[in-house]
């Protein structure tokens, strides 16, 4: 089901995302690339997060959305309470003076402290590090 959870996000990001100003590409696993050129990126953002946690509600019961939660096996095969589905963006906000002052390292370190503060907030998420981060 982790397939259909990824596609089911592709496409509410394919359904945001102007082809002629922004750009998105998978990374790996859950992780995904945005780049936005749309003047309301907030909103896109905001959108997309509403749309995913709209879509994500048919991969559990009534019984699962009503507890916010569901209990499973887990890797080690042990009994336990798994939360429900959530989004988390992270996102670096650059103006253009400030994109020709990183090298692609230093991009990438700043885009990961921008998904581990999103992730640190709970439920769906938008942590935006600013420009001078």
């Amino acid at each position: 089901m982790g397939d259909e959870v990824l596609l089911t996000l592709a496409t509410c990001l394919q359904k945001r995302l102007n082809p002629l100003c922004d750009f998105v590409g998978h990374i790996g696993g859950d992780d995904f690339m945005l780049v936005l050129g749309q003047p309301d990126w907030r909103g896109v953002l905001q959108k997309i997060l509403q749309d995913f946690q709209a879509q994500s509600r048919r991969f559990y019961l009534p019984e699962h959305l009503h507890a916010g939660a569901f209990i499973s096996t887990n890797r080690e095969g042990k009994v336990q309470t798994f939360p429900l589905l959530s989004l988390s963006i992270g996102v670096v906000e650059l103006t253009p003076e400030r994109c020709t002052e990183l090298d692609a390292g230093q991009l990438a370190a700043l885009a990961s402290k921008a998904k581990h503060q999103a992730k640190a907030l709970p439920g769906y998420s938008l942590h935006v590090l600013p420009h001078t981060a």
